[in-house]
């Protein structure tokens, strides 16, 4: 009889034991691509098939728990045994420290750890959102560590609709990318700890700012970004988004605030961050097919009669597109004084790029741009096709350290800021950021429950985080859109009901108009243009 494990695809193997009172029990530990088994006899040893079949069986998926028995031993923190849930009696089995960190490793991310105070220690805090607060931790026995853990509360997740299965995306896709080497275009997820109340994602820590927060700071100035930082912003961008789609990965959620920088003012450091609406193409169908965030979600989607219809990958580029115009214009694609507006115009696309725009930026970044906001997925163009466009061409890859360099700054009050040069592209005179950093270190203890009432005042701010936005989508009065999903920073995913936005509406009017920022925006560069 053939077992039912094939014991070809073993990824790792070790020997454990079980103690007993009487006599101590070994068994050979394998991992497999689903499966942690322990048998008492070897898979290699010519045994009849059922003595060679397992004693215990662990399915590996993110709701099994495994718990580490640790000591520290010359201020290093040494692994002893590891404890499985089995027929609902813990079992605890012990192992060589070199062989139980090596388990660790293959089989972190498939399964949840327990216990994550044995392995850090929470400093500060350093973000906090509807559902999720991040915070800095150090590896207990290390004197520093350049890591944050992400809490995330399990009772918003399970509350959710997909909430569960937006979390289990984005693990099992941030798990697949760090394992492919491609961390330097993405935020590296290490590994996940499960409380009581709260999932711990265990993750680089971000020092850069979100592209979104870069937008900001310099719309603040009512400057634009020089030609040659959006280059790379773009250039970065979308050598990751190629590797996600060389690795048959859509994010669906492309926009400037799951952009951030490693380091700060260097937009080489660039990673694209939060997978939570991401999917592998290669599923049957799509979970929460309509998802993204309003003024960059592909008009395919939005216009998606078929739930059970799939739709490519370039859907992305549609994304990179409409964060290429922002970078250029300094304003949106897609203007509304409400959300239903800017659905409305995201849905008809029918967005027209004006002459007095496309006449500030090169034909080279005109080409580009309208080859990725081509409406018709099929004609559009794709990551490697966009990389290889003229408009790369011997750009330079600088930091905006060099950039600072490369531009004289204008202490001038009524002089322009912006110039055009004899290319048709724009350089920018720029002051170096200025930045406030908030030194002070409060410490604190792992948070079991995300208590998202807490005083926002009493955490620090540090800028490497994303700010909690406003909901991305509301009310549209169309058959074909009841619901929409989509995904705040440091949020869970929230199903947007068509219907129940006027509220929310009234507190945007009370916060005040973006779309009327955007167009002030708008009409500066105009001017700066004429004047120019």
């Amino acid at each position: 009889m053939k077992s039912q494990y094939d014991y070809s695809k073993i990824q790792y193997e070790c020997i454990v034991v079980r103690k007993h009172f009487i006599s101590d029990a070994r068994y050979y530990c394998y991992v497999l691509n689903d499966y942690l088994l322990m048998a008492s006899v070897s898979f290699f040893t010519k045994q009849k098939a059922k003595d060679q079949n397992p004693k215990y069986v662990l399915q590996m998926e993110l709701t099994q728990q495994v718990g580490w028995i640790t000591e520290q031993k010359d201020n290093k923190l040494l692994l002893t045994a590891f404890i499985i849930k089995y027929q609902n009696k813990l079992k605890q089995f012990v192992g060589k420290m070199e062989d139980l960190q090596k388990l660790r490793e293959n089989i972190k991310n498939r399964v949840t750890f327990y216990k994550i105070a044995d392995f850090y220690e929470a400093q500060y805090n350093l973000g906090k959102g509807s559902s999720a607060k991040v915070i800095k931790i150090k590896e207990i026995g290390k004197e520093s560590s350049n890591l944050a853990a992400k809490a995330i509360d399990k009772n918003y997740l399970q509350k959710s609709e997909f909430g569960m299965q937006a979390f289990l995306n984005e693990v099992s896709i941030l798990d697949f990318l760090s394992k492919q080497n491609s961390s330097v275009s993405f935020i590296k997820l290490y590994e996940t700890f499960e409380g009581d109340h709260t999932y711990y994602l265990i993750l680089d820590l971000m020092h850069g700012r979100t592209l979104a927060e870069e937008i900001d700071f310099l719309k603040s100035k009512k400057e634009l970004f020089p030609i040659k930082s959006v280059k790379i912003i773009m250039q970065q961008l979308l050598e990751g988004v190629k590797i996600l789609h060389e690795n048959n990965i859509i994010h669906r959620d492309l926009k400037p605030d799951n952009i951030m920088f490693r380091e700060q003012d260097q937009y080489d450091t660039l990673i694209i961050v939060d997978f939570g609406l991401s999917t592998f193409t290669d599923v049957s169908k799509y979970e929460f097919p309509k998802c993204g965030t309003p003024g960059y979600v592909a008009p395919e989607i939005l216009n998606l009669i078929d739930r059970e219809q799939k739709y490519d990958k370039v859907c992305d580029i549609f994304s990179c597109g409409c964060i290429f115009y922002k970078l250029l214009f300094g304003h949106s694609l897609f203007f509304g004084k409400t959300f239903d507006e800017v659905l409305t115009q995201n849905k008809k696309c029918n967005f027209v790029l004006e002459e007095r725009e496309m006449d500030i930026i090169s034909i080279e970044a005109q080409i580009l741009l309208k080859k990725m906001l081509i409406k018709n997925p099929s004609e559009r163009i794709t990551a490697k096709q966009a990389l290889e466009s003229d408009f790369f061409k011997n750009s330079l890859n600088l930091s905006i350290q060099n950039i600072h360099k490369t531009f004289k700054i204008n202490n001038g009050s009524n002089q322009n800021i912006f110039q055009s040069t004899a290319d048709g592209q724009l350089s920018e005179a720029e002051s170096p950021f200025q930045r406030v950093q908030n030194k002070q270190n409060n410490q604190i203890d792992f948070d079991v429950n995300v208590d998202i009432s807490e005083n926002k005042s009493s955490l620090i701010e540090f800028k490497q985080l994303p700010k909690v936005k406003k909901p991305s989508f509301c009310k549209y009065e169309d058959s074909t859109l009841k619901s929409f999903y989509t995904k705040d920073p440091l949020s869970s995913l929230k199903k947007i009901n068509t219907k129940s936005f006027k509220n929310l509406n009234e507190q945007i009017d009370k916060e005040g108009n973006q779309s009327q920022i955007d167009q002030m925006q708008r009409i500066t560069l105009f001017n700066r243009q004429k004047d120019n």
